[in-house]
């Protein structure tokens, strides 16, 4: 085989030598080809990783959409247990006796426009008459429950006062009762209220979750049209609030198109269309403008793509399309929701992307081209370790409540998880502590909502220095906290809780800068406790329910002590530590 080979190359020799030109010509030729074929293979290279490229875009941003959307719904499932909570509250035997300025609200009931006001920076409460009222599907003036639906109303009204997670998305929060008011921020002007109860009734929000309708009452999406032909729509999320089998209410979250539109035109690259539809294929927000109503994904796509469908993509769940002219679509769905991401980019748009990251040196020379390659892929990889690090920290900062530090209830259902598994196999006791701050809110009118957060803190601050390492404190509700307690049975669970309340008792506040009052805060705790054994229960809501019952036993029996069995005894020694003696009171 050598010598045949030997043979070759000193004929080849000895032709250059003969004709030098054709030889050069020959030459360059065969180097053309082989670059033109490098360039065609490092062309395609680049594409498939541009393609890579625009997929790890749009994963990064369903993950941002669907943390904003899994937050937004956890504030409404909140918002609605908050809601029952209050409404059983005010339906029981410890109902809260209606203060003036819920008698006053409900004394102007029939009025044309009323209000209720609320702590400054909180949304304010407007309701209508009942002639507004009449022929809105899914509206009713009922006098008998009205007192207690507005304490429920103003109860929500710092919940709905939150701030939106993404500042880039805005977002309206309202909670809307079947009586005819409704509480919502940003806040709605008086004259504007009888129309947004029309444009809600015309949205179907209260149809779609009657009894009939949606019967499991659960969480739903929905695409409403806005109202009196405006361009704009929004995307919403609503849960029913109920009373057994009463429906009282709706609480709603709603991001307008014209924002959606907005964010989708800031966080997409010039040269992708990006589109979010529903599982029908109706467009709900796109980076490309503003989206006309009625408007779906195949009519704003090119002709090549009619038949491309959005009940396909939702069955696929994410991939990528590609159609004979080159184009390309990547899709992939938003968590459990019924929405999809959707980029579009022509053929011509990725040749042009590719060509910009190439250079001569790249067409003339494998190494740069590999060399690019590499230090392209390090950046991404950078870059999707950036976004994860960031996506961790979110899904912390969801488990955390942000004012006292403590876990919030999704902290708490978490470590409960790992802590119950734990008790099962070792057969090991667990307890948990309700507990409740004894007139949070006349703390809060005396001093103001600055120190109300102050005691808030002090208390997250008593409770981490008093309980155990193994131990999990979390803030539950608004002046309302539990404390997990892994391998504790119930008596040491009330030796605990009766050491925290002490504690506490003897805990002062200093009051905010701004308070008119700056004498010393000092307040009291009650407390509920319960054992998963002993009171038989097998879940965290279950633990939660007989801590609370007890709790307001406890507050029932004069505040300021602990309850850990269903019989309450008479006040002990222990006495509330004054806050101010006649500004107490909850």
């Amino acid at each position: 085989m050598r010598p045949r080979l030997t043979t070759l190359f000193d004929r080849l020799w000895e032709q250059a030598v003969r004709t030098p030109q054709r030889f050069v010509v020959l030459s360059f030729a065969v180097a053309a080809i082989l670059l033109v074929l490098f360039f065609v293979h490092g062309v395609g290279l680049l594409r498939d990783h541009q393609i890579q490229s625009l997929h790890q875009d749009q994963q990064l941003q369903v993950a941002g959409i669907s943390s904003v959307l899994n937050i937004e719904a956890e504030r409404l499932m909140g918002m609605r247990g908050y809601a029952q909570h209050l409404i059983r509250l005010q339906s029981g035997p410890h109902a809260i006796a209606p203060d003036p300025p819920l008698k006053a609200a409900y004394d102007h009931r029939n009025d044309a426009v009323w209000t209720l006001p609320a702590p400054e920076g909180d949304a304010v409460l407007l309701g209508v008459g009942p002639a507004a009222l009449a022929g809105l599907d899914g509206f009713s003036r009922r006098d008998a429950d009205l007192l207690a639906g507005l304490y429920v109303a103003r109860g929500l009204s710092h919940l709905i006062s939150a701030e939106p997670v993404n500042p880039l998305v805005a977002r309206k929060l309202t909670y809307v009762s079947t009586n005819g008011f409704f509480v919502a921020y940003p806040p709605v002007p008086p004259a504007d209220a009888a129309a947004t109860l029309r444009r809600i009734a015309a949205a179907g929000y209260l149809r779609q979750h009657l009894p009939e309708a949606n019967p499991g009452q659960s969480m739903r999406w929905h695409f409403a049209p806005a109202a009196d032909g405006a361009p704009d729509g929004y995307l919403s999320l609503s849960v029913p609030v109920y009373l057994a089998r009463q429906f009282r209410g709706v609480a709603i979250m709603e991001i307008s198109q014209r924002s959606l539109d907005a964010y989708l035109t800031r966080t997409t690259r010039q040269d992708v269309q990006r589109f979010l539809v529903d599982a029908d294929g109706n467009l709900v927000g796109t980076s490309t403008g503003d989206v006309r109503r009625g408007e779906t994904l195949s009519e704003v796509l090119p002709a090549s793509w009619r038949e491309a469908t959005a009940q396909e993509m939702f069955r696929r769940g994410s991939g990528t399309l590609r159609a004979a002219d080159g184009s390309r679509i990547l899709f992939q769905r938003i968590g459990n929701s019924s929405l999809a991401l959707v980029d579009y980019f022509s053929g011509t748009d990725l040749l042009l992307r590719t060509a910009s990251h190439l250079s001569a040196v790249l067409a003339a020379s494998a190494l740069a081209l590999a060399l690019l390659m590499w230090v392209t892929l390090q950046g991404i990889g950078k870059l999707f370790s950036h976004y994860q690090a960031r996506g961790d920290a979110l899904r912390e900062l969801a488990a955390t409540d942000a004012l006292t530090g403590l876990a919030n209830r999704r902290g708490l259902e978490a470590r409960f998880a790992i802590e119950y598994q734990h008790s099962r196999r070792d057969q090991a006791p667990m307890s948990m502590l309700m507990i409740d701050i004894d007139r949070f809110k006349r703390i809060n009118d005396h001093w103001g909502h600055a120190s109300g957060d102050r005691v808030l803190a002090a208390l997250a601050g008593v409770m981490r220095a008093t309980v155990r390492a193994i131990d999990v404190p979390a803030r539950v509700g608004g002046e309302e906290f539990a404390v997990l307690l892994p391998r504790t049975a119930l008596e040491e669970a009330a030796r605990i809780a009766e050491r925290l309340r002490k504690t506490i008792g003897q805990t002062a506040c200093a009051p905010a800068a701004d308070a008119a009052d700056q004498e010393e805060i000092r307040f009291t705790v009650s407390i509920g406790v319960a054992d998963m054994g002993v009171d038989g229960t097998d879940g965290l809501d279950a633990m939660m329910q007989v801590a609370d019952r007890r709790l307001y036993a406890a507050k029932a029996a004069g505040r300021n002590r602990v309850v850990s069995d269903d019989r309450v005894s008479e006040p002990a020694a222990a006495q509330e530590a004054p806050v101010v003696a006649s500004h107490i009171g909850n």
